[in-house]
């Protein structure tokens, strides 16, 4: 059994994998899971509650992971380099809150985030923020079920109506939405949640694949509609940038594989 120099960190990070994994559980089925005291994942739960890496159902008493840990190599990391400027651009140019969202096990995760300098914005998704690959068909989801069909079929999708309530899209609807965005590489909302936020993506893919999405939160404003074409063409792109700096960071990477495999030979 591996020994940790610190124990508790390693299973609090444990008890958060596990989470992500599985879903909601209550305590009884963690405790099995995780192979610790009881009292000892009621003083974790709650210290991830409190920084909101965890929530508890009150009604069915379970626990649910709001945030996941995703692994970085040094792609990922010249990857987050690049998007953190390019969030910073976009956050600038629009006037609201720029958003990069990568794939995880249960579904889009609201990973990075930039905020418009000398503007009060007001955006509900933390860092963390998982959005469900079946659910709400909004501008992400929408993106992300182009590249990851549901396992579950078209059908049970739901969409932000006028009035920001939520309403029931047919199989056949939720299909060509998605179809469009696929064929595209960008999706717009037009109605704002019940938040008074609606979203625009844009793909980022490194030849069919998708790496991430970019997209803006935008806040509802009076001059909302006249801005929104201005601010499509800076997200898209921003996100053609990036594809771009992911296909030269793979092109580089082999040509040094190739180079060294000559040295050797």
């Amino acid at each position: 059994m591996t020994r940790y120099r610190a124990p508790a960190l390693a299973r609090g990070i444990e008890v958060l994998r596990v989470l992500e994994q599985a879903g909601a559980l209550s305590l009884d089925a963690l405790a099995k899971r995780v192979a610790a005291p009881k009292s000892s994942l009621l003083r974790i739960l709650g210290t991830l509650a409190a920084l909101r890496l965890v929530e508890r159902d009150d009604a069915r008493k379970t626990y649910r992971a709001t945030a996941v840990i995703l692994p970085m190599d040094r792609r990922a990391q010249h990857l987050r380099r690049a998007v953190a400027e390019a969030l910073r651009r976009l956050a600038a140019k629009s006037g609201h809150t720029a958003e990069w969202y990568l794939p995880a096990q249960r579904g889009m995760v609201l990973v990075e985030r930039a905020e418009p300098p000398d503007r009060e914005v007001r955006v509900a998704a933390r860092l963390g923020f998982v959005r469900p690959w079946h659910g709400e068909l909004e501008a992400v989801s929408c993106l992300a079920a182009g590249r990851f069909p549901p396992k579950q079929g078209f059908g049970g999708w739901r969409t932000c109506g006028e009035t920001g309530s939520m309403q029931r899209e047919s199989a056949a609807q939720a299909r060509q939405r998605i179809a469009a965005g696929l064929e595209r590489g960008y999706v717009r909302d037009d109605p704002y949640n019940a938040n008074g936020v609606r979203r625009m993506a844009a793909a980022v893919l490194k030849g069919e694949t998708l790496i991430g999405i970019l997209a803006i939160a935008e806040n509802f404003r009076p001059d909302a509609e006249r801005a929104r074409p201005a601010n499509l063409r800076a997200l898209r792109g921003e996100a053609k940038k990036l594809c771009e700096s992911e296909c030269t960071l793979v092109k580089r990477q082999h040509s040094g594989a190739s180079a060294g495999r000559g040295a050797l030979d």
